[in-house]
């Protein structure tokens, strides 16, 4: 991994509690700023919607200020704030990072209990043509390692039949049969 450039550097949102970072959220985002500002990234993607009905921003905005008070330059910032679960997650910011073009070296943060479920729907979102790098997460004290296994089964339900990378059905997927998008 050392060797490795770092284009982009992707960090997950966590549903906000209150319009403060909270403290998984800011320990996926000290995770992910350490990994910008280590590896010279290009871009900084933070994929996180407004999940939380009671809160008035969306995860992406609070990591954003909190990204810029650390010294991240905004310039360098994308912003993600449809993604609403993992799986817009990866499916938003591959339709981002297409977007950006020349890009294949991408790391992925989020939290260390979280990261099997991530690895599983990022590869299925963007498939074989990118290097996607999983070996950086926060490590916290939430887990519930039956509750992500759920989620992970789930998540393997979801993307049964389509190919890995096949953005196309994974959309059509997505807009017409899950829960948290189809009815936008």
């Amino acid at each position: 991994m050392s060797e490795t450039k770092v284009h982009v550097v992707i960090v997950l949102g966590n549903k906000l509690r209150s319009n403060h970072i909270h403290q998984e959220l800011k320990g996926r985002m000290d995770v992910g700023i350490k990994v910008f500002m280590e590896k010279e990234a290009h871009f900084m993607v933070l994929s996180g919607g407004k999940s939380n009905p009671y809160i008035k921003y969306a995860e992406c905005e609070i990591m954003r200020d909190y990204a810029v008070s650390k010294g991240i330059n905004p310039d360098k910032i994308i912003m993600d704030s449809k993604s609403l679960d993992t799986i817009g997650n990866a499916y938003f910011t591959r339709r981002i990072i297409e977007k950006l073009g020349n890009v294949k070296n991408i790391c992925v943060i989020s939290s260390c209990y979280h990261m099997k479920r991530v690895e599983f729907i990022f590869r299925m979102c963007y498939g074989y043509n990118f290097n996607l790098i999983f070996d950086f997460c926060y490590d916290c004290d939430s887990q519930n390692k039956e509750k992500e296994e759920k989620k992970l089964s789930r998540a393997k339900d979801f993307f049964a039949g389509i190919s890995p990378g096949d953005i196309d059905k994974i959309e059509r997927k997505i807009f017409s049969s899950h829960k948290l998008y189809a009815t936008r």
